[in-house]
């Protein structure tokens, strides 16, 4: 008996870092190569456009990348409301350089946890406009591993949302959860 609880007590911590690594709701960390200093972060009154490209041989649609552009842009407005606008208005531009997606195979995902795998990965670039002044860059990545049924309902939408939240929470200086919307 004392065997058998160890058993599931290992899986259960087997399956907790699995959820801890790769949950759809999970906002992946900015690695910073070029720091955002405190007075460039985007704040309420500011303006953002985004762009997202991909490197060479990467498999995405035109679509998928208007996708991506749209919910960074969403994601931002809704972060950028938590910090409050202390000079002019400023306008930035946030260059997504996609290096990984993949959009996973559902049917592996339903079969075991690991497998038919989801990623997305990029380099943020953050510029001030008119001169396109960098003012940071950062890469990061997102992974999603989880099996069975909500490995299976799990789309790459669902990633690319976490995903355009942490490119949000960066460029606008924050790592904690965005301020809820009130109906």
């Amino acid at each position: 008996m004392v065997r058998m609880s160890r058993s599931v007590v290992l899986a259960a911590a087997m399956l907790g870092a699995v959820a801890l690594v790769g949950c759809a709701s999970t906002v992946p960390q900015a690695e910073f190569s070029h720091p955002i200093v405190a007075g460039a972060r985007v704040c309420s009154s500011d303006t953002v456009k985004v762009n997202v490209d991909a490197a060479d041989g990467l498999k995405i649609l035109p679509e998928e990348k208007q996708r991506i552009a749209e919910k960074v842009a969403m994601k931002i407005d809704a972060r950028k409301a938590a910090n409050p606008s202390t000079g002019p208005v400023r306008i930035y531009e946030v260059d997504l350089h996609l290096t990984r997606y993949d959009k996973g195979n559902a049917f592996a995902r339903a079969m075991l946890a690991g497998l038919g795998q989801m990623h997305i990965e990029g380099v943020v670039s953050l510029f001030q406009m008119p001169e396109h002044t960098p003012v940071g860059e950062f890469t990061l990545k997102k992974t999603f591993a989880w099996g069975g049924i909500y490995g299976a309902a799990t789309s790459i939408e669902d990633i690319e949302g976490t995903f355009a939240d942490g490119v949000a929470a960066a460029v606008t200086g924050q790592k904690e959860a965005p301020p809820k919307q009130k109906s």
